[in-house]
């Protein structure tokens, strides 16, 4: 654990903000649904609305909701973020989401992934971007 991190626990996940970045890990056995997820993205805000944001969410939860990945990457859970990777358990939403991104590109990149490496990877390339633009 990161001694610089602010860290926020809740009953559904432990919220980390490190350098930047905010880390949403939801707790073991956690269902994932669009209550929890709207919930967690409040606490989330409060601690920090800046930055990419980074979603983990553990192999052995019970359910995940679409509704509540879909949710994540509306505009009004996106409102004031930079990117949001999402890391889940399920294939099937990771290859649903790669035809969703080659046909449509969101405003505010949002991305679903297996990987936590590749995920914050990708969101790191992405705050570069941003931070580059910023500084021109």
């Amino acid at each position: 654990m990161n001694e610089h991190a602010l860290i926020s626990k809740h009953s559904q996940a432990e919220i980390e903000l490190s350098m930047g970045m905010c880390i949403v890990k939801y707790r073991a056995a956690s269902m994932i649904d669009l209550a929890c997820v709207m919930r967690t993205e409040d606490d989330r805000k409060a601690l920090s609305n800046s930055g990419p944001v980074l979603h983990i969410i553990p192999a052995d939860s019970p359910l995940v909701e679409h509704d509540a990945l879909k949710w994540l990457g509306s505009d009004q859970a996106m409102n004031g973020v930079i990117a949001r990777a999402v890391v889940v358990p399920s294939n099937l939403a990771v290859i649903q989401d790669k035809i969703r991104w080659a046909l449509f590109r969101p405003s505010v990149p949002f991305r679903i992934f297996r990987n936590t490496q590749v995920a914050k990877g990708w969101l790191i390339d992405l705050w570069y971007s941003h931070m580059e633009g910023k500084e021109i």
